[in-house]
């Protein structure tokens, strides 16, 4: 009886579903993956756990609002990085899981917008790392607001352009 259930119990962990099949790391990899997580963790030019993962200089995931699930990413949002004097560097557009990342070379300083439906939202300060999710997320860190969201959150009116907690 107890090989009949462990053989069962293997029997129903098996699938053809398994999302760890088609990557040797344990998880799903691809544009779509991950969203929430700090990107530049594995994606980064420093020794990562993942050495094979492409270097991105800035990623990350829009939300609706800075409480939203890893599973609510918007698509579509236009994320504007911008030299310190606010000239575009780049133009990228957030792909069906919300994310959206970059290799381009990014000077000290860089400024990030984000546009959607016609309403921009500036962050107020230079990021202190092109990892959006090291600050933006649940719970937030260093001052951020929570996720990265869009220009229409109700939260949008609350940022300030004083830059705290860098």
């Amino acid at each position: 009886m107890t090989m009949l259930l462990f053989c069962a119990v293997l029997t129903g962990c098996a699938s053809d579903e398994d999302e760890t099949a088609s990557s040797p790391f344990g998880f799903e990899t691809g544009p779509l993956m991950r969203p929430g997580d700090n990107c530049l963790r594995c994606h980064r030019d420093e020794r990562s756990d993942y050495p094979t993962a492409p270097s991105w200089t800035a990623a990350g995931t829009v939300f609706p609002g800075p409480d939203s699930p890893a599973s609510d990413g918007v698509s579509g949002v236009r994320v504007l990085l911008l030299d310190p004097e606010g000239e575009l560097i780049e133009s990228l557009v957030t792909n069906g899981a919300g994310n959206f990342y970059t290799a381009a070379p990014l000077p000290s300083g860089f400024r990030v917008a984000l546009e959607y439906e016609g309403d921009r939202l500036d962050m107020p300060c230079a990021p202190p790392t092109g990892g959006c999710a090291a600050c933006h997320s649940v719970p937030a860190v260093g001052g951020a607001p929570g996720r990265l969201f869009l220009p229409q959150a109700p939260e949008a009116a609350d940022i300030s352009s004083e830059c705290t907690g860098f």
